[in-house]
């Protein structure tokens, strides 16, 4: 009974890993009922330079379409320096700090944001930034640094898509290294 189940998942997984190259999948009997359907990868699924030999001119890619332009980094600076702004208010009641700050902060940061007691924050002065870092093949994510009365500090930012808005996912003082 073992051998009969353990059949078809085999043949399956042969057939999907001999699908990407192209190949069809080698002809095996086994002593299992008629074999299951299998299902094939789809070649778009690969990216180019992942080792299955897709043409890069003929690549698709199924998510947004996500560029960095002079408009994305004026966004995200403007949402980086409010935020920042937004957060070092010690002297603020810990509601309204909250709800001031949250329509800016990623849903995961939210979470941990709405425990911080903003007394606790040590700066209430920004004095230089932000200054905007990204890897150079991601326009999705940035690092936003500061200079505070209270020392450096940086902030993560991220979108989803090209016209969505920058969400802050972190903010946090730099420690000397």
């Amino acid at each position: 009974m073992r051998r009969t189940a353990l059949a078809p998942a085999l043949l399956a997984t042969a057939a999907l890993l001999t699908a990407c190259a192209g190949t069809p999948a080698a002809q095996t009997t086994t002593t299992a009922a008629a074999p299951a359907p299998t299902s094939t990868a789809d070649a778009d699924a690969h990216s180019a330079g992942d080792g299955h030999g897709h043409d890069e001119a003929s690549e698709h890619y199924h998510g947004p379409n996500v560029t960095w332009d002079a408009a994305a980094e004026a966004r995200v600076k403007e949402t980086a320096a409010k935020a920042m702004v937004l957060f070092g208010r010690p002297s603020v009641e810990e509601k309204t700090w909250f709800k001031d700050l949250e329509p800016m902060l990623a849903t995961e940061y939210k979470e941990d944001a709405r425990y911080i007691d903003p007394a606790r924050v040590p700066f209430s002065t920004v004095t230089d930034g932000p200054a905007i870092t990204r890897e150079a093949q991601n326009p999705m994510t940035v690092t936003a640094s500061f200079d505070t009365n209270a020392g450096p500090w940086t902030m993560m930012l991220h979108r989803i898509g090209q016209d969505d808005p920058w969400l802050v996912t972190s903010i946090s003082p730099v420690t000397p290294q």
